[in-house]
């Protein structure tokens, strides 16, 4: 009698089907992320849901069989190590300006090793499809195992970080795979290749084929090379602080923080950009060279139209005897070779494709959203449906790195390292809003996605991006560029305080965006904290939001 008298004079359920949820305001609820490729991007991710996250169940699927990315001779990054690094994980003991592909390598697997990241990650597995189900308010991923067999797997959040460089295919040239010497791509390099002393053809004058070229030259027999286009052949970025010329040095500095805060700052480096003529650079390194010149030196963009290509010792390799460059392209390849434009037959022992990557940055697998709509479809033109490289239209529950989409995101200079920790951040307050207000679909308003990308174009068209050329930035030199309206510190900030109001949200609790509000009370009746801190605090110590820790920027909500 009397528990039915209480629960008719305090009713914990309305007629429309809404119960007041037994729990206390702040509850973290369990949430589902899984993420593919097992680059940067994604360490990232592992260790801040590791150190910060709650009930947040991660797994990774990673193609490859290791962590890392795209290895071949000579690759390096373009940006000083010092800077190509993670702020929560510093290295001091990089042996380089500008780091070898093997040291960076190491730098990211010793991470992995450290903070005991290797149980997220499930080698050898390939997504091959991704659905969002809108009765489970969930992704539905198809995978791929190590022997070929696919299964099921579903999660609350799908976090796309496959990267743009390992979407590769052979270039389509007549008769390339008629070659009986070694054949061989940049993407896929072979261990036991051995180009000492050999007859080489490098197909492909983008950042690859410069770096590969450069570092095998001294030791093969005979080098042919194509300049297909023009580029910018800059020593890397921070040049005024690396050797004389621009070029790489074994690295000793002791104080690492404030020599990679003054490599950062923009303003001395576009001084420096102003005041040294890269044209000029360019053509005393090639000798003079009129031919060669005439290939290769920019005459109808600017620098910065798209990234410079890093090329120590390029320019210079060239000039070598042991290398014959070509600014015609072949007529065909061979099985002994190539035939050159003239119709001259030319014996080659190894052919290196060093012809690039899909850098449209269409999904290699279709991700379905809502209403059926593929992101493939959606992307086949222009990614216009974008927003702050976070999200597309109409495909709740996805964000995406800007490693796996730099377009509307700072990366066409400077280094990635730090736009990956701001995305990570960023990914985290997402995922804690959605645990604590219990939010089951989450998905970037049209209007806010159509205003960004007005703003956007409108912005581009008074920078150097919007010059006339191609770019990965670009899809040809009178298309709009597809970047951030502005620099990486306004992107950071940005992603920093997000516009929560930029985004439309489906709840439980019946669908009441209150329902996370409780029974009445807070955690911090239970998890210690000072319940009367209106009063002022006792101890003079609470945790409120503080932006300038990263543990308390994901503990505040």
């Amino acid at each position: 009698m009397t528990t039915d008298l209480a629960a008719e004079q305090w009713p914990s359920e309305n007629d429309r089907g809404y119960r007041i949820p037994e729990q206390r305001f702040g509850t973290i609820h369990p949430i589902k992320v899984i993420a593919i490729g097992a680059g940067i991007s994604v360490i990232s991710l592992a260790h801040d849901i590791q150190e910060y996250g709650e009930q947040i169940q991660l797994t990774i699927y990673e193609m490859g069989t290791d962590v890392g990315g795209t290895w071949y001779p000579g690759c390096r990054c373009d940006i000083p190590s010092v800077n190509y690094q993670m702020s929560w994980y510093p290295n001091p003991d990089w042996t380089e300006y500008y780091s070898t592909a093997i040291e960076i390598y190491q730098y990211y697997k010793d991470i992995v090793e450290k903070f005991g990241l290797k149980k997220f990650i499930r080698f050898s597995h390939e997504v091959v499809r991704a659905v969002w189900v809108d009765d489970t308010k969930s992704w539905r991923l198809t995978v791929r195992d190590p022997d070929g067999s696919q299964f099921e797997d579903e999660c609350n959040v799908f976090i796309n970080a496959g990267g743009v460089l390992n979407d590769w295919k052979w270039p389509d040239i007549k008769g390339l795979h008629d070659f009986k010497g070694t054949l061989c791509h940049t993407a896929r390099w072979p261990k036991d290749f051995d180009y000492r002393d050999k007859r080489v053809a490098v197909i492909g004058s983008g950042s690859s084929g410069i770096q590969v070229l450069a570092t095998i030259q001294p030791y093969v027999k005979q080098l042919y090379h194509w300049i297909r286009s023009p580029t910018w052949i800059t020593p890397g970025f921070a040049q005024q602080f690396a050797a004389p010329g621009g070029k790489n040095f074994q690295l000793k500095s002791t104080n690492l923080s404030r020599y990679r805060a003054t490599e950062e700052e923009g303003t001395p480096e576009q001084k420096a950009v102003l005041k040294v003529s890269a044209q000029k650079d360019m053509c005393q390194r090639l000798n003079g060279d009129q031919r060669l010149i005439n290939a290769i030196v920019p005459t109808k963009f600017v620098v910065g139209c798209r990234r410079p290509t890093p090329g120590n010792g390029y320019l210079e390799a060239l000039l070598e005897p042991n290398v014959q460059v070509f600014t015609d392209m072949f007529l065909e390849i061979t099985s002994k070779g190539f035939i050159d434009s003239q119709g001259n037959e030319h014996s080659a022992d190894a052919i290196i494709c060093a012809t690039g990557f899909n850098t449209s940055f269409i999904p290699r697998f279709p991700v379905v959203g809502q209403h059926g709509k593929n992101v493939q479809d959606r992307w086949k033109e222009y990614p216009i449906d974008s927003y702050l490289s976070l999200a597309v239209k109409d495909t709740p529950n996805v964000s995406i790195f800007s490693t796996s989409c730099p377009r509307l995101c700072p990366t066409g200079h400077g280094s990635g390292a730090p736009m990956i920790e701001a995305m990570t951040r960023c990914f985290m307050q997402f995922i804690r809003k959605m645990q604590v207000e219990n939010i089951v679909s989450m998905q970037v308003k049209h209007k806010a996605a159509d205003d960004f990308n007005e703003h956007r174009e409108l912005y581009l068209k008074r920078t150097a991006w919007a010059g006339r050329c191609n770019s990965w930035f670009k899809p040809g030199p009178d298309a709009s560029p597809v970047m951030f309206p502005g620099n990486r510190v306004l992107f950071i900030e940005l992603l920093t305080n997000p516009r929560w109001e930029d985004w439309e949200y489906e709840y439980g609790y019946a669908g009441n965006r209150f329902g996370y509000l409780g029974n009445g009370f807070t955690m911090r009746e239970v998890d210690g904290r000072d319940t009367t801190f209106y009063y002022g605090l006792l101890d003079g110590k609470d945790e409120q939001p503080d932006y300038s820790d990263l543990r308390s920027t994901y503990a505040w909500m």
